[in-house]
């Protein structure tokens, strides 16, 4: 294992804690491509984003930033059930208060109909969930 010299971990300590002032957003969807092209959309706004299959992935990864968690975006069906917003609310209850939140779905008739959360159809338009997280969270900075 290698050890990064002093200088190296004092150039990589301003890029770490300001990764760490970003709002962290969660993203919960089980579609491997449809997470990864997300989570890389919102670091390009600025926002720190960490992905997960569930909402006990998301607990079990975020470990103790849990309570840093600034918003949820979750898909509504997550491994065949309808779950998204089920697995959103047990991440708030674990964390001990509401989280903006809002549901991706191809299912946008069902969602809206029993979402206690705002939806946004698949596919969406990346600028209407920006304005949500700006709307929510103010501007990231980049």
């Amino acid at each position: 294992m290698t050890t990064p010299s002093p200088a190296m971990a004092a150039s990589r300590a301003p890029l770490a804690a300001a990764v760490s002032a970003r709002p962290l957003i969660v993203v919960i969807e089980d579609d491997y491509r449809s997470s990864m092209a997300l989570t890389m959309l919102i670091d390009d706004w600025g926002y720190s984003c960490v992905a997960a299959r569930s909402s006990r992935e998301a607990v079990r990864t975020l470990g103790h930033r849990l309570g840093q968690v600034a918003a949820i975006i979750t898909d509504i069906e997550i491994d065949g059930q309808m779950r998204g917003a089920r697995d959103a609310l047990a991440i708030a209850a674990t964390i001990g208060h509401a989280v903006p939140t809002i549901i991706m779905t191809g299912h946008s008739d069902y969602a809206a109909a029993t979402s206690p959360f705002p939806v946004i159809g698949k596919p969406f338009d990346p600028d209407i969930l920006q304005r949500w997280l700006v709307h929510r969270l103010g501007p990231a900075e980049r």
